[in-house]
């Protein structure tokens, strides 16, 4: 990642008009109601949010209903949404639209197919997730501008000139996976030399905006603007 955004601060993709973050999945299926083997305090799972009978899916797949979730919208979307703010230092989003659907996560809340579009000072960038397909299966990102386009993703990343041609060989590459034992070991590091982290509480924060101001946009059916 940091050998990527060094590239781009290199100005190699130009002028960066479009960001699409994307996840593709095929995972979606019915959310399992059966009964919980062992005991469960569901009181104290429930916490501060609503009460209500208990169902067992929403112990086991507490992600998918908004009582105690974002949905996949903020789930996987911080992830993905901090590294497109971070590449292309967009300051924090300004309006948002959303729709989705439950397509085949019968018993979810939250959509398991859905497209976010977001406006930022300048650009704009997308963010579609799509539990029920596998094409180009898991994340990435590909950010557009008027000199090449980048491609990342947990292989590493490509770089095309512009004008894009179909037999084109990427003009940068670099294979790599995502470590995630570097970030949980930058995390306990820190916690005992009280540092900064790598992404400071104020990174996440900035990151997740975006993401929320999507599930309203949904939940509003609307435009919504950044107060």
């Amino acid at each position: 990642m940091i050998k990527g955004k060094t590239l781009v601060d290199t100005g190699i993709l130009g002028r960066i008009t479009m960001v699409k973050p994307q996840w593709n999945w095929n995972i979606a299926q019915e959310l399992d109601n059966t009964p919980l083997p062992g005991k469960l305090d569901w009181k104290r799972f429930l916490g501060p949010a609503p009460d209500r009978e208990l169902q067992p899916m929403r112990f086991r797949k507490w992600r998918y209903f908004w009582d105690y979730s974002g949905g996949n919208l903020t789930d996987q979307g911080t992830h993905l949404m901090d590294v497109v703010q971070w590449f292309t230092n967009s300051g924090p989003v300004r309006s948002a639209v959303c729709q989705g659907q439950v397509a085949k996560m019968t018993g979810s809340e939250t959509p398991d197919v859905f497209c976010a579009v977001y406006e930022y000072p300048a650009l704009m960038a997308t963010w579609t997730l799509n539990y029920c397909n596998a094409y180009e299966n898991g994340w990435s990102i590909q950010f557009q501008g008027d000199r090449g386009t980048m491609i990342i993703d947990n292989d590493g990343f490509r770089v095309w000139a512009e004008p894009w041609k179909p037999d084109a060989e990427p003009v940068q590459k670099f294979a790599a996976s995502i470590p995630v034992e570097s970030h949980v070991q930058n995390f306990l590091d820190c916690v005992q030399s009280r540092k900064e982290p790598n992404a400071p509480v104020e990174v996440g924060a900035s990151a997740v905006s975006a993401p929320h101001l999507a599930n309203l946009a949904f939940h509003q059916r609307r435009q919504v603007l950044m107060p």
